[in-house]
Order: C-alpha cells, then structure tokens, then sequence
C-alpha cells in the first residue's frame, strides 16, 4: 500500500474511533472490522465472541457486573457478603477521603472503570513500597508505602480517574451508565505480605470452564491455565506460565460454586476470586475480558474455549 493511501487509511481510523463519533456507530465499527477475518458461519473462537458480545449485548446486568460498586450487593445476594472484601469509603469527590480514620494500608481505585489502582500499604511486597515514594508501575497502577503516600496527589490522581469515560476507551458499554466514584477497600495480603494470586474463572451458561491464575502481577507476571479438575493446559494468553505451576489451591471446589452461582444469570462472565490463607475474596465480574483484544494462544485453544460458549443469536 503506498504511503499516502496508510496515512489517508490511517486518519480515517482515528476520525471513525474518535468520542465525537456515536458510541454505538464506534461499537459497531470496531465489530464490523473485526469480523472480516471470521468464518463464513459466524464468529468461533472464545476472543471472537466477545467482540460480538460487545458490540450487541446491551442488558443492564452487564451494567451492574461493570460497576464496582453496585456489584457488591449482587454478590452479596447471590453468595453472601462474607465474601467481600472489606469497603472502607465511596465517594464522588476525592477530596473527601478522609486518610485519618483509614486503616494502615488500603487500596483506592475507580467504581466505572479497570486497571487504575493505588495500592497503600508497608508490608505488600512489590516495587516501590520500600523507597517510601509514590511509583507508578505500569498504566494506571501505583504503589506507596503509608508514610510516603502524598494527600494531593492521590486526591489529583482520583479525579483524573474520574474524568475517564472508560466505555470510550475500551468501547464497552457496560460502563457508559456506571456513576463515576472512588472506593477504598481493604488491601488483600497474605501472612507472608505478598498480594496472593488472583483466580479468574471462566463461566459459560453457569458453568466453570477454565481457571486462570495470574501470579507475581507486580515483579514478574505470570498466568497458568487449568481446568476445572486442575488438569494444566498447555495455552497461554498475554503472559508466559509460571514454573512450577500452582498448587491446586485448597479452596477451588468452593471458588467453582461461587463463581458458578455468580455465573448462572449469563450466557458468559468471568469470575475474579483471590484465596487469602484460606478466606475466599471476590474480585470482580469481567464480562469482555481483554477487550477481545487479548486471544488464547494457540488459536486450537481459542476455538476449544468458543465452544463452550453458547452465545445467544439475540440478546435481549
């Protein structure tokens, strides 16, 4: 293709995926261009179904999965709210955040969107706790120890935060009704100070079909994949595999039901639980995880993973 038809094909991109352009006319854009590479029958791999799920289911249940904190009571009800972890404030100025009546370490983050957290805390070993000075480790991730955490900048952080419309970013619209707020919760840490490792269940029509451990997010990221029986599978997506791989956590009969409880009002989500010394602790609902952006490799497994995946004709 020659130079001037790339930038002339490249502008146009930008003018299509612009938040000046109808979320919806973006949304199917991104599904139209997408689905040009699909089989003739429709979309099969599991990362080709969630771009289809992006861009036609449009139930309020996806809402309440996105919104951080109205999940809660929806886990609450489902489960029991003993699997939550503890919620220290929500507010929707951050300027409110009262840091005096706050436990020593704490996490604060946004309720309508991901991949943006504070992480306050002494013991929690990752980098940058022990300089005593805020560090920002990869996107919207930052780290301080107590004493070296900065009012101000926290406070000046939240609101950029808050200002993100998350659903433009990502063109998810489960997120485009979420009421931007910023929530501290309890920082999850276990007796040996590490952030323990984060259990992402695949549920398909009620069901676990897969289970992801992402690993060492903050030093060395990992993710093993397992299925339900704790059988390894020989894929990965995004990460290399940690070696060894996880031991069969103790709790994983436990966390299947949750997450298939969880599960069962939806055709998919997936169920993100943490195993701290024994206590089950709800994480999230991801309903499109990676955007349909991050695929199974190899693409055997991708197709293996769509087929679980009864994906309705029409969402209603």
């Amino acid at each position: 293709m020659k130079p001037w038809r790339q930038r002339l094909r490249a502008r146009a991109r930008a003018l299509v995926y612009s938040p000046r352009v109808p979320f919806e006319m973006r949304s199917r854009f991104y599904y139209w261009n997408q689905r040009r590479s699909w089989p003739p029958g429709g979309p099969v791999t599991f990362t080709q179904k969630v771009v289809r799920k992006m861009a036609l289911d449009r139930r309020p249940l996806l809402t309440t999965f996105a919104d951080k904190v109205a999940v809660r009571d929806y886990v609450a009800g489902a489960v029991g709210s003993e699997v939550l972890p503890r919620l220290h404030a929500v507010v929707a100025d951050p300027a409110e955040l009262e840091l005096s009546v706050l436990p020593a370490e704490f996490v604060v983050k946004p309720s309508h969107a991901s991949g943006m957290i504070w992480i306050v805390g002494d013991r929690a070993h990752a980098p940058g706790l022990d300089s005593g000075e805020s560090a920002r480790l990869s996107g919207g991730i930052f780290t301080t120890t107590r004493r070296g955490l900065d009012r101000d900048q926290l406070v000046a952080t939240c609101r950029t935060w808050l200002k993100i419309r998350y659903a433009d970013v990502e063109l998810e619209w489960a997120y485009r009704d979420v009421p931007p707020r910023i929530m501290v919760e309890e920082l999850l840490l276990g007796r040996d100070g590490h952030i323990p490792p984060d259990y992402k269940l695949y549920v398909f029509d009620g069901r676990v079909r897969l289970v992801q451990v992402n690993s060492d997010r903050f030093t060395s990221h990992r993710v093993n994949l397992f299925r339900p029986d704790w059988t390894p599978v020989d894929a990965s997506v995004v990460y290399p595999p940690a070696e060894p791989a996880p031991a069969r956590p103790d709790s994983l009969d436990e966390m299947v039901h949750i997450a298939e409880t969880l599960g069962k009002e939806t055709d998919f989500v997936r169920v993100d639980l943490y195993d701290v010394d024994g206590r089950i602790v709800f994480g999230e609902l991801t309903s499109n995880p990676g955007g349909g952006r991050q695929a199974f490799s190899p693409e055997s497994f991708d197709v293996e993973l769509g087929g679980y995946w009864n994906a309705p004709q029409h969402y209603r």
